[in-house]
């Protein structure tokens, strides 16, 4: 019998993350059979990630380059023998059987293709877990706008982020859910042939979710689950790389489906964005995203 639930780890540099990862899963959810698998994008530490994944008895799959989320959870589907695949972030902590809520989930609502739990801060403080997709309305509506830090009940960010799910009692059909834990429906990544590998990372959940969306694939966020995410445990590290890659990422998502011009324009803007972006950083105006929340400890 093929286990209830495979969790594909996509991992980079980040051996004690997933060693954190590993354990808490394994504390959290003694009744429920859930397969690990590491994939491991090129990481430097691969001595150690080798001797995590042994300790806890997760299978390892270790790719030659960092080929990006995507591209690691589509080799990692390959491998897996679970009913229902998950892919996932290292730097989650598992203190609840999650799983176990989100398998029960999927088995009862046969229209989702995805599920997500509602993610929370290390200091306990709801992350926003879920999104609309981009509309022009949206443009300065992200967790990371500035905007929205001074305006906190600017209406299209709250809208946006669907703020105030985390106070449902019931699951949220939503139009996006975050990559970084994340249950999909074998049958729904089938049909759309999992992640598109043309985005590295960033903006993938995003296009994912709109492909299982246009297939008439539901997605879901459900608070009653919830994760602790040990936020920017990896990004804090390649910030600076990793806001290129969300741009470049960003840019390539609403460049999709458009011709020369349209192409061009975007570049031009998004090239703009990432120098005014740079310029706050040297004079210090830039805010890591966690440093935001309202109440909140840095990590």
């Amino acid at each position: 019998m093929p286990p209830e639930l495979t969790i594909v780890f996509i991992n980079y540099n980040s051996a004690r993350l997933l060693d954190c990862a590993l354990s808490s899963l394994h504390d959290a959810e003694p009744s429920l059979e859930i397969e690990t698998l590491v994939i491991d994008n090129a990481s430097r530490d691969r001595a150690e990630v080798v001797s995590t994944c042994r300790r806890h008895g997760a299978r390892l799959l270790l790719l030659g380059r960092n080929a990006g989320y995507g591209a690691a959870f589509n080799r990692g589907y390959r491998h897996a023998r679970g009913r229902y695949v998950a892919v996932a972030n290292p730097d989650l902590v598992f203190s609840t059987p999650a799983m176990t809520g989100l398998v029960r989930f999927m088995d009862e609502h046969p229209e989702a293709g995805a599920v997500s739990p509602q993610l929370h801060y290390a200091d306990g403080t709801p992350q926003p877990s879920a999104r609309r997709l981009p509309r022009l309305r949206y443009v300065l509506a992200g967790r990371r706008s500035p905007l929205a830090h001074i305006f906190p009940r600017y209406a299209p960010a709250r809208d946006f982020q669907y703020a105030d799910a985390h106070l449902a009692t019931e699951p949220v059909p939503v139009e996006a859910v975050i990559g970084t834990f994340v249950v999909f429906r074998r049958d729904a990544i089938d049909q759309i042939a999992g992640f598109d590998e043309r985005f590295f990372m960033y903006a993938e959940d995003m296009d994912i979710c709109c492909r299982l969306g246009r297939k008439g694939w539901g997605v879901f966020l459900d608070p009653r689950v919830t994760v602790e995410h040990f936020y920017g445990g990896v990004r804090r590290r390649f910030q600076q790389f990793g806001d290129y890659q969300r741009l470049k990422a960003l840019m390539r998502y609403f460049s999709l489906g458009r011709g020369g011009p349209a192409r061009l324009a975007l570049r031009v803007a998004f090239a703009a964005y990432l120098f005014l972006s740079e310029a706050g950083w040297l004079v210090g105006l830039r805010e890591f995203e966690y440093s935001w929340q309202t109440g909140a400890r840095q990590a």
